[in-house]
């Protein structure tokens, strides 16, 4: 017999051994013994034992009693959960867990893994199915009043309705965790996460980069108080980007090498500051490029993916600037040869630049050009001049009506 069978039959044994008159030791060694080996399977990258490993000790589940037997369960699936899988595995695993619990009336614990499959399911990018199962178990959870799991089961309903671009179902969702995290304690992690979402919609629906920046800043500072670096990283990347979409790109540097973000480090850092640096130096090649190097973390990400366009065209409008900055008229087929785009792609961008006041000038279309009109003064000097002026001429107007009240 393989190590892996012989070690499952020692935990068999010991579970054997286990009944109503166990000493709490005697219990707590079993329950140890379960978890070690479970997450000796999951080093091992062997889902299939630990599904075999769940079947085996149901026996022990009546010893332990209703609760701690659906924290063991719950912690046997993550460890299966934690093994890349076959998303369909996964999903199989939680649903026959499911349907055990349902079976023996452990309705605590079917609760539980039905919010964790809606967890799966947007892990997974299966959103409809998530949206489903959380709007359904979310009416169930309003009535048992269950808050800790329907925050959770709300947030991930927000979540899902995001990704299917329904921002309003998204804030309603959200709105339902704020206010039951507001009438229960939540894990620093949890709020960590609401804070995520909350600066995530700010962004993508309102546009509203300042609110979602200090969002993400609380999230990255609940995450990081956590050690959960993973989450914190995500954070200080959308940070980022709220920066890059409030034109504040030259801020990054200086914010990245603060104390606390000095440790954050990855593909994903990588990623959105090689496209903050694009920004900066204002270079279309750059910025395409960096989407090309990093296409996962983020064409592929939707938060980011939903401010593509944006970004595209603003880069654009960057690359234009800085080709016309040094000239008072320049050729429309110049400007795209050097940016490497098409003519009439950047006689639109120019078009509506000017149109949106972002340069001022406009475009000879007999030769070709753009012509730049120089920026008017808006030193002191010139203020002060026209006040000056503004003075004068009221006094003047004031002296006229008077001369011509004595005339009469």
């Amino acid at each position: 017999m393989s190590a892996t069978a012989l070690s499952l039959k020692a935990v068999q044994h010991q579970v054997s051994l286990q009944n109503e008159k166990s000493s709490e030791d005697d219990v707590k060694s079993c329950e140890y013994q379960i978890i070690t080996f479970a997450k000796q399977l999951a080093a091992e990258k062997d889902a299939a034992g630990i599904q075999n490993l769940l079947i085996a000790i149901r026996p022990f589940y009546d010893v332990v009693g209703k609760a701690r037997a659906s924290k063991l369960i719950r912690e046997l699936v993550e460890c299966s959960l934690s093994i890349e899988q076959a998303k369909d595995e996964k999903i199989a695993l939680l649903k026959h867990c499911i349907d055990w619990a349902t079976e023996n009336h452990r309705e605590f614990l079917r609760r539980n893994l039905k919010a964790r499959l809606a967890r799966l399911y947007n892990d997974v990018r299966e959103y409809t199915e998530a949206l489903k199962l959380a709007h359904e178990l979310g009416i169930e959870l309003k009535k048992m009043e269950d808050r800790e799991l329907l925050i959770e089961l709300s947030l991930e309903e927000s979540k899902s309705a995001f990704y299917l671009n329904n921002f309003t179902k998204a804030k309603c969702a959200l709105v339902t965790a704020k206010t039951n995290a507001n009438a229960a304690f939540v894990t620093p992690s949890l709020q960590a996460s609401i804070d995520l979402q909350s600066g995530i919609l700010y962004s993508a629906d309102e546009k509203d980069f300042k609110t979602s920046f200090s969002y993400f800043y609380e999230a990255f500072e609940g995450y990081n108080g956590v050690n959960d670096k993973a989450n914190a990283i995500r954070a200080v990347k959308y940070m980022i980007l709220a920066k890059i979409m409030l034109n504040e790109s030259d801020q990054i540097p200086a914010l990245l090498a603060t104390k606390e973000m000095a440790s954050m480090k990855g593909r994903e850092i990588d990623a959105i500051r090689a496209m903050s640096d694009a920004f900066r130096i204002r270079c279309l090649k750059s910025f395409q490029e960096a989407l090309r190097n990093y296409k996962s973390e983020l064409v592929e990400d939707k938060v980011v993916a939903v401010h593509s366009h944006n970004l595209e065209k603003r880069m654009v409008e960057k690359e234009i600037s800085r080709v016309i900055e040094p000239y008072s008229e320049i050729g429309l087929p110049y400007i795209a040869r050097v940016i490497g785009m098409p003519v009439h792609i950047v006689e639109k961008a120019v078009a509506r630049m000017i149109l949106d006041k972002k340069l001022s000038g406009c475009i000879d279309q007999h030769v070709e050009t753009v012509i730049i009109h120089p920026k008017a003064s808006t030193d002191k000097p010139f203020k002060r001049s026209l006040t000056t002026i503004r003075e004068v001429s009221k006094a003047v107007d004031a002296s006229y009506d008077r001369a011509a009240r004595h005339i009469k």
